[in-house]
């Protein structure tokens, strides 16, 4: 029995040494002091039209005031006939603000291409894709949950500017002019951050 409670102690003792350590690195070591990272996040738009999807990005900040993301998202867009599904590459750049070793706000403004497929209901009717270039601009905060990982919440306001579309039955067409679409997007997701001990 007494064999049993020490080994007990023992186990509690390191778990309890290794739970401090880890705490101390966390307060000691913010994951927003690493240079890389990579993420994932659920999205939505909503205004000219809405959709929803999911997103990866991959984050690097060589300087304290300055960081680049690169992403890629797929989403399901609303539409009156048939499957419409967007696919934005892009950039943000952001300008870190830090409230402390856990919180900082990230203003940012980026551009992406989005490459806009429209699947027809019939087998056999004409397409309706194109290829949409938008500009935006937004803030986002970040909240580190560990001192290699963060959850983010970010909010951008999207202009694309592309062709008006219709898909109706057997008959699809794309507008010959080039106009603007407006939305707001939203992301929430979480980052884990790599390089640095």
């Amino acid at each position: 029995m007494r064999r049993l409670l020490l080994l007990s102690l023992t186990l509690s003792s390191l778990a309890f040494a290794e739970t401090t350590t880890e705490v101390q690195r966390f307060r000691d070591r913010s994951p927003f002091d690493r240079t890389f990272g990579i993420g994932a996040y659920a999205t939505g738009w909503a205004g000219a039209y809405g959709g929803a999807g999911l997103g990866a990005r991959v984050r690097i900040e060589l300087l304290p005031w300055l960081g680049t993301d690169l992403f890629g998202e797929a989403l399901v867009v609303t539409a009156p006939s048939g499957i419409r599904h967007d696919h934005p590459i892009g950039f943000n750049l952001f300008f870190p603000i830090r409230l402390g070793n856990v919180v900082r706000l990230r203003p940012l403004i980026g551009m992406c291409v989005v490459a806009s497929f429209i699947e027809p209901t019939e087998p056999q009717a004409p397409r309706a894709d194109d290829v949409l270039v938008g500009a935006h601009a937004g803030a986002g905060l970040e909240i580190a949950l560990h001192h290699r990982l963060s959850f983010f919440v970010e909010g951008k306001a999207v202009v694309w500017m592309g062709h008006d579309r219709s898909v109706q039955g057997w008959t699809g067409a794309v507008g010959n002019e080039v106009q603007p679409f407006l939305v707001g997007q939203a992301q929430l997701g979480l980052t884990l951050h790599l390089g640095g001990s």
